[in-house]
């Protein structure tokens, strides 16, 4: 409490008097400078589902709801003050009469209304996360400030789809504004973007007269996301001062940032999964053994101790590590881990001579991508599978997946509070990121069940069908779920509540920044 009342003073003397408040505590550094391994990619929100670029929207965007992906996910009023189900067809937003966009006009049930149907349109140059609102059939405005929408079925998710940044409220008046290039950068948040410099870093500015800084208040006047690719680069910019925040540093160098004494260095459970993706629409990997002798030649723990000297998980399930329903490895049924004479056995099965089939693997230039890529090399030489490595920046890579151009390729996943966000968005036929390539009428038909059954008890069942399922078909390999590691200057204020100031850390990397800051 006394942390947060020092903070407000600061806030007030900010004001007032035109600095930063000299305190007991000492100053608040007007910026807050976070060093990131990837760069942003894109600044419209529902042209997107990157955590990256989430984390740049969770300072300028608001959505319906806020959705704590940190801490149990909770879910608190953020543009609706309150929501229900009037039937298992309609749920009904109440919105917060207050609320305004940056640029002062008023957020009402018009811009509601406009950025839902916006997302739902299936022309990809207006919206890459339809899918999200698959189930949606109408959104309609009830009053200025009720917005109603409508389903075909129940969702057990759907709410939580409104807690997610591509669904971000956007201005319907500035998209109709011809003069307004950028249409998509006007939200109703705490902070405004000031500067995008390519390969360099993004810069965004504290809105003064943010709509809700009397109960939200921000303090960093300015937060930039810098972008530093190598995992040493962001260790040596922490402690020479140049940023206050190393997101991600590298693990076998961590014990000379826990020396440091102006250095803390934090870890928790993490949450996003690193897997080695087949397209099982093209050969050779519409071949279910191959894919199953591939799952048993990888040494998951090899890529672990060496990639993450040790601060991770393996395992077997496509869902993350977290989520509801996941299956650890011991849970699941049978399963392909690694065995390298089984491997051997299901290659023969599969019709293969060892040495008779090369494949590509497809993977970002930047680690840990480029660390995993070498041991994948190794494991499947060891069964008589040659793999040629095809190195590119992850935008190119993301393409070309979604393309159907790769044989086998590496990435990652993480999610929120939805499983149909692993389900539907990296399995369901026909999504823009099922990378797989993947069309099973099983799949689909079982993901539709967890997202729509409304017997939780049989929900359940269907989750632990689905992970099962996946398993035995090999649709992919999951590699490890790394833990958070994080290491920052030591005044950075961390809270682990919504209700106080501090940035908020979440396992997989959507951490919230807008009441961050640091104390000098």
């Amino acid at each position: 409490m006394k942390k947060v009342l020092l903070a407000v003073l600061a806030v007030i003397m900010v004001t007032v008097f035109g600095f930063s408040g000299v305190l007991a505590e000492g100053t608040i550094k007007n910026d807050l400078v976070i060093g990131v391994a990837q760069e942003i990619n894109e600044l419209n929100p529902m042209m997107q589902n990157d955590q990256i670029n989430n984390n740049c929207f969770a300072l300028t965007h608001e959505r319906l709801v806020f959705l704590d992906n940190g801490h149990g996910y909770e879910i608190y009023p953020e543009i609706a003050e309150s929501w229900e189900w009037t039937d298992e067809t309609h749920l009904v937003f109440h919105l917060n009469p207050n609320v305004k966009f940056s640029n002062g006009t008023p957020l009402t049930a018009d811009d509601v209304v406009f950025t839902l149907n916006r997302a739902r349109s299936d022309d990809p140059t207006l919206s890459k996360v339809s899918g999200q609102l698959g189930l949606v059939t109408d959104v309609s405005k009830i009053d200025d400030y009720t917005v109603q929408v409508t389903t075909s079925a129940y969702s057990n998710e759907l709410i939580y789809n409104f807690g997610s940044y591509p669904l971000a409220i956007q201005s319907k008046a500035a998209y109709e504004d011809p003069a307004n290039t950028a249409p998509w950068l006007i939200g109703s948040g705490p902070y405004s973007f000031k500067e995008w410099q390519e390969g360099q870093y993004v810069t965004f500015t504290k809105d003064e007269d943010y709509w809700n800084k009397e109960n939200r208040p921000s303090f960093a006047n300015e937060i930039t996301f810098k972008f530093l690719l190598e995992a040493s680069q962001r260790a040596i910019a922490l402690q020479n001062g140049e940023i206050d925040v190393c997101v991600d540093p590298p693990v076998t160098d961590l014990r000379f940032l826990e020396d440091d004494e102006n250095v803390t260095v934090h870890t928790q459970a993490g949450t996003r999964l690193f897997y080695l993706g087949m397209n099982v629409a093209k050969d050779p990997f519409t071949n279910e053994k191959l894919r199953q002798a591939l799952s048993c030649a990888v040494d998951k723990e090899t890529v672990i101790a060496i990639v993450l000297d040790g601060l991770g998980k393996w395992q077997t399930s496509v869902l993350n590590r977290g989520a509801w329903s996941f299956l650890d490895n011991d849970e699941v049924e049978g399963g392909y881990t690694y065995d390298v004479d089984r491997a051997k056995a299901l290659l023969a099965e599969a019709g293969y001579e060892p040495g008779a089939l090369t494949v590509e693997l497809f993977t970002p230039t930047d680690d840990p991508y480029k660390t995993i890529a070498p041991i994948i090399q190794a494991n499947l030489k060891e069964i008589g599978v040659n793999v040629e490595i095809k190195s590119m920046d992850q935008a190119t890579l993301k393409t070309e997946c979604a393309a159907g151009h790769q044989q086998m390729f590496l990435w990652r996943w993480n999610i929120g509070a939805r499983v149909d966000e692993t389900y539907r968005e990296l399995f369901y036929t026909g999504f823009p990121t099922n990378y797989a390539q993947l069309s099973d009428p099983v799949v689909d038909d079982l993901a539709d069940k967890v997202l729509t059954e409304m017997d939780q008890d049989k929900r359940l069942q269907y989750s632990y069908d689905y992970q099962n399922y996946m398993v035995e078909k090999v649709y992919q390999i999951p590699l490890y779920v790394p833990d958070l590691v994080i290491a920052y200057n030591k005044g950075l204020v961390v809270s682990d509540s919504y209700d106080e100031p501090g940035v908020m850390f979440a396992g997989g990397g959507n951490h919230f920044w807008a009441r961050a800051y640091v104390e000098e």
